[in-house]
């Protein structure tokens, strides 16, 4: 399914005491070794449930399920790898539906935000050990006569690091914040916490590669495994480019609705309209 709902194929279809599935994914995080998965599946409407996506608890030791080879990713932190696994008609019995048939996408949409934001603080951690990491070296090494932290060209990166790392955990704090009071505008922030944490954590550890030189794209330091660890982070859980097309699209709805309620348009000159 990736960042389009729409794009969900694997089906449910309702049987006597539950449903069978049918369907495949690639890229299914933390299967090899799991109990059990689960399942987003398309359904048709049934009785008084709508049509839509429902959420099926599925043991990966079912009949018709098959956990194909792991996919290789330059991340290597989540355990039970990323394989291809196929539901050939895998029967869940009623019992195991999670809520109500149909409603799967607005109950994921309620652990989307906090979720974010664990990711956020997760990567954060670490840009905050690559930045404290590249700070040792540049006060213990010293080039040119002077000490790499005194360099203007050092110092410039070591400022946009700072800056890059509260500026992620002011916008991780907000977005909590938020989330507390309201979590459709929560969650609505924390989008733009994910966008802007993903990247400004990869810089910062980018940053601190440079910054260590030699050891820093060695194996005697862990910047390269960090990076490697961060960079799938604007994929996963939503893709840079998906959350930014949502968060346009969200800006510009809410100022059309102040204007339409009557706020000053701020863009016209002379007489326009």
């Amino acid at each position: 399914m990736g960042s389009d709902p729409d794009a969900l194929a694997t089906r449910a279809e309702r049987v006597d005491g539950g449903w069978l599935i049918h369907g495949e994914k690639r890229f299914i995080s933390g299967a090899e070794g799991a109990a059990f998965a689960i399942v987003m599946a398309r359904t048709d409407a049934d009785g008084d449930h709508p049509s839509g996506a429902t959420m099926l608890l599925t043991p990966l030791d079912a009949d018709g399920v098959r956990i194909g080879p792991g996919i290789r990713t330059i991340e290597s932190a989540i355990a039970g790898g990323h394989p291809h696994v196929v539901f050939d008609g895998v029967f869940v019995p009623d019992a195991d539906v999670l809520g109500a048939p149909g409603e799967g996408f607005r109950y994921a949409q309620v652990r989307l935000g906090p979720a974010r934001l664990t990711h956020c603080m997760r990567w954060l951690g670490l840009a905050r050990r690559a930045f404290d990491t590249c700070l040792d070296r540049a006060n213990g090494r010293e080039l040119f006569g002077s000490r790499l932290a005194d360099l203007g060209v050092a110092q410039a990166m070591i400022a946009d690091s700072a800056i890059d790392i509260e500026t992620s955990a002011a916008v991780i704090d907000r977005a909590a914040r938020v989330l507390e009071d309201d979590p459709r505008a929560g969650a609505a922030l924390s989008s733009i916490a994910k966008v802007h944490c993903s990247e400004a954590v990869f810089r910062v550890i980018d940053r601190a590669v440079q910054l260590c030189g030699g050891d820093g794209v060695s194996s005697g330091l862990p910047l390269i495994q960090y990076l490697n660890e961060a960079r799938p982070f604007r994929i996963y859980d939503g893709s840079s480019e998906t959350h930014r097309w949502a968060i346009a699209g969200r800006a510009a709805r809410a100022r059309l609705r102040e204007t339409d309620a009557g706020a000053a348009r701020l863009d016209l000159v002379g007489g326009a309209s």
